[in-house]
């Protein structure tokens, strides 16, 4: 019992600690949909803000925390001791996100992960200008990306790892075309960049009613319907009420200037938790018409104009080297098989050559 009492005493200070949550919007779509020009929108509207800091798109892991540790906000709240308030609060906006993450690099994303949960965060090296503790850290990330970038960059496993389950993926196969000699809209402009200040200042813990816990605690124990059922969501899943607390916040914040979380922001965060998620899972079903598909059509075009050229089959090292300019190295062999077992190619041995592939004249 005793124990139980200290586990519970330091559950709930930790609990209770001051935290600057972020959140990472990854925008996802094929090209031509749209998602730079909302991406670019966003980016003028976050300039816009005084004492608010816009990190690099082309950064190493390293090179991030040097921009969130200059990245300092200090707040003056006459009314708390002490009166001023100092955290670290960066703003990452890319248009892709093979930009700031060109491939799967551990350090990058177990950093994102680490800020992502508020907790304080340290390096230290062996040069003294390199030893630093960053108390209360914040990272707010909105980047675009294709499908093709998932499933040609991203290593299977990455599903299963702390950054993507951190990200909000929100997904949209619709381009919608807009006459290229219109007018921009532009008169609520002004007004939206002065309610992003109001919001952008709100300092203050935010608690809730009676009613709006009652409402995301029955969800909760519920069992959090509707749950998406994608295996690769599984790791997401397990950080959806975390999720949904941070646009519990974002609603109310967008409400006024109010900290109070009542049951209409709970239901509007719902909302719009449920909408995004509906669509999420339409990423790995463009993934498969994307990405390895993809790579395998250019294969087979290749391999098809060669063989129509030179009559014969098409050596194992050109298809290798062709794959391989387009596919990590671990993913080369896999495709080459997965073709073979399509009946997009055939193998044989040619004398003076060894194994060779012969394309099937119709594609399969």
């Amino acid at each position: 019992c005793v124990a139980g009492a200290l586990e519970r005493k330091v559950w709930v200070r930790a609990f209770n600690k001051e935290r600057y949550p972020g959140m990472y919007t990854v925008l996802v779509g094929p090209a031509g949909v749209g998602k730079s020009e909302v991406i670019h929108l966003v980016r003028a509207l976050w300039t816009e803000l005084e004492g608010h800091h816009i990190g690099h798109s082309s950064v190493t892991a390293a090179s991030m925390m040097d921009n969130l540790r200059e990245a300092d906000r200090r707040l003056i709240m006459p009314d708390r001791n002490p009166s001023i308030v100092a955290f670290n609060s960066l703003k990452v906006v890319v248009s892709e996100l093979g930009v700031l993450l060109p491939q799967y690099e551990n350090e990058m994303m177990n950093t994102l992960t680490d800020i992502w949960d508020g907790q304080p965060y340290g390096q230290r090296r062996r040069t003294k200008e390199l030893n630093f503790t960053i108390e209360h850290p914040q990272l707010n990330l909105l980047a675009g990306t294709t499908p093709s970038y998932f499933s040609v960059l991203l290593l299977n496993g990455a599903w299963d790892q702390g950054f993507l389950a951190r990200c909000m993926l929100v997904y949209s196969g619709e381009a919608i075309m807009r006459p290229m000699f219109d007018e921009v809209e532009t008169a609520g402009w002004d007004k939206l960049v002065s309610d992003l200040k109001k919001i952008g200042d709100l300092y203050g813990k935010m608690t809730f009613t009676p009613e709006a816990a009652q409402k995301l605690t029955d969800w909760q124990m519920s069992g959090q319907e509707p749950l998406p059922e994608h295996p690769r969501l599984a790791s997401y899943n397990i950080r959806r009420v975390a999720h949904l607390l941070k646009m519990c916040m974002v609603a109310c914040a967008s409400r006024g200037d109010t900290y109070l979380i009542t049951e209409e922001h709970v239901t509007e965060a719902m909302g719009w938790l449920f909408d995004v998620e509906n669509s999420m899972e339409q990423i790995f079903k463009a993934m498969n018409s994307g990405g390895d598909i993809k790579v395998m059509e250019e294969t087979w075009y290749f391999a098809n104009r060669l063989s129509i050229k030179t009559n014969k089959g098409i050596p194992e090292r050109e298809l290798v080297a062709f794959i391989s300019e387009r596919v990590p190295a671990h993913s080369v062999l896999r495709i080459l098989e997965t073709m073979e077992r399509a009946g997009w190619i055939k193998e044989e041995v040619e004398a003076g050559v060894g194994k060779v592939y012969v394309p099937a004249r119709k594609k399969k």
